[in-house]
């Protein structure tokens, strides 16, 4: 799916997201648009450092999306610790996500802000439910 205006991953090896990762993943409130940026960064890391580059608009481009969601979806990420830039067009993935991979070993590495289960909407509480027997049919 790559085009000109947007950049390849850095290898074609799979990425692996430890189960613990993705239970927390399911506690975090974040639009479809963070989601969707959030993939194409999990897709870009480098599996060294577990950095992904990439520009907004490239990632516009990738997503199909305007600059301005794009941008709110990379804040959201950031507000909840889930990703962070580190420079321009460069972004680290939290090391939960990246398997302990970071790009410097002196960065501070924010914490995950999840909602509590018990606050959830009774709507939000079925699919909680359901994507955790999700997760124990997998294993």
């Amino acid at each position: 799916m790559s085009s000109p205006y947007v950049p390849g991953p850095p290898t074609d090896q799979p990425v692996t997201i430890s189960r613990t990762a993705l239970s927390l993943l399911a506690l975090v409130d974040v639009s479809l648009t963070a989601r969707r940026v959030l993939d194409v960064l999990l897709a870009l890391q480098d599996p060294e450092t577990g950095a992904a580059d990439i520009s907004q608009a490239e990632m516009s481009a990738a997503l199909g999306a305007g600059k301005p969601a794009v941008n709110r979806g990379f804040k959201e990420l950031r507000e909840c610790g889930l990703a962070w830039g580190l420079k321009r067009g460069r972004y680290q993935l939290h090391p939960l996500l990246t398997g302990g991979r970071i790009a410097t070993a002196v960065m501070a590495v924010p914490e995950i802000k999840a909602t509590d289960p018990d606050r959830f909407t009774q709507q939000r509480r079925t699919r909680f439910a359901a994507q955790v027997a999700n997760l124990a049919q997998s294993a």
